[in-house]
């Protein structure tokens, strides 16, 4: 047969390829790092127009959101809110500026809708977890910071279908690297369509005269908007919100929000956010055109748990189209974690 081959305790079956990696690997790699670069940690404030800036406040209460960009001076609040974060790390350890979040009144009202209603993002959060630690890995490969994570949230409330998390254009994610074919859409992969995404923002970090802002008007506009809103680079937040589309002031504003919520998760009643915990899951290299059926039966899981593990995947089949396909098996704890959805 020669349809898998992977280790299973110990043994090796005669329809086994070999095994790839254990998810954990990553979680050690970050564990060293973080203890490697404790030292050099800086402080990231939360910045915002002195006039407009609000902090947030763990008891949120709910409110109408205003006009996307619309905001309204608050006198006398001159406090910033302050979180700690590692330096992110491009091929050597290196600080990386934090992505510069706002806090004023339109951004308080989506905290506000937000946290009126957690439940839709408690769920997104714990869609994310099983993935984290390998999706911040692929943003700080890049150089990126850790809080643009939360542009998936915003994008797609991290859902594993559709466009996937990140929302991508196909033409843009097959740029970067992505499959999209009759057997697999990519985009919906967590991992893979963030490799892709840091890449692309990357890209349009450095286009864009390395201004964080500019890049996610960028990403929401393509990529030729940057010389269209150019004259927005050095503009304060609520002038540069005054002068986008709508659909990019709302995405912005979002990101903002889910942002700085996760940052204070248990404020707001919601599962701290772990950008370390193990990926419960292992990755085996399948051979082509393999049924998903015989993957199951051979790890002892169901076909929904290994479809659920790859969104990617369009078909009860690994592609027939490849020599073999990475597979993720879940473990116990996320193939329960999966049945929740």
């Amino acid at each position: 047969m020669g349809l898998i081959q992977l280790w299973l305790a110990d043994r090796v079956s005669d329809n086994l390829v070999t095994h790839f990696k254990w998810g954990s690997a990553n979680a050690i790699i970050l564990a060293f790092l973080a203890l490697t670069l404790a030292g050099c940690a800086s402080t990231a404030n939360v910045q915002s127009d002195p006039a407009t800036e609000i902090i947030v406040s763990g008891q949120a209460g709910a409110a109408n959101l205003l006009a996307a960009g619309e905001t309204s001076p608050i006198a006398g609040s001159h406090e910033l809110l302050a979180a700690t974060e590692m330096p992110f790390v491009r091929s050597q350890p290196k600080s990386v500026a934090p992505f510069p979040l706002i806090l004023n009144r339109t951004v308080q009202q989506y905290v506000n809708q937000y946290a009126s209603q957690p439940q839709g993002l408690q769920q997104s959060f714990r869609r994310s977890q099983p993935y984290m630690a390998d999706m911040v890995r692929e943003l700080e490969n890049e150089g990126l910071p850790r809080d643009l994570i939360y542009l998936a949230f915003a994008e797609s409330g991290f859902s594993p279908k559709g466009d996937g998390p990140w929302q991508l254009e196909k033409a843009t994610a097959r740029r970067f690297g992505l499959t999209i074919d009759q057997w697999v859409d990519e985009r919906r992969d967590p991992v893979k369509s963030t490799r892709a995404a840091a890449e692309y923002l990357a890209t349009l970090h450095d286009a864009s005269g390395a201004d964080w802002r500019m890049t996610l008007v960028a990403w929401n506009n393509g990529d030729r908007s940057l010389d269209r809103y150019s004259r927005l680079r050095n503009a304060s937040y609520d002038r540069m919100m005054a002068k986008l589309p709508h659909h990019t002031r709302s995405l912005m504003n979002r990101f903002m929000a889910v942002a700085l919520i996760a940052r204070h998760a248990s404020d707001y009643g919601l599962d701290d956010i772990s950008f370390n915990q193990p990926p419960h899951y292992r990755v085996f290299k399948v051979k082509g055109g393999t049924p998903l059926s015989y993957v199951a039966k051979q790890t002892n899981m169901t076909v929904e748990a290994i479809r659920q593990a790859n969104p990617a995947l369009l078909r009860d089949r690994v592609p027939t189209n490849v020599e073999s396909y990475d597979i993720r098996v879940p473990d116990d704890e996320l193939q329960a974690q999966l049945s929740e959805f």
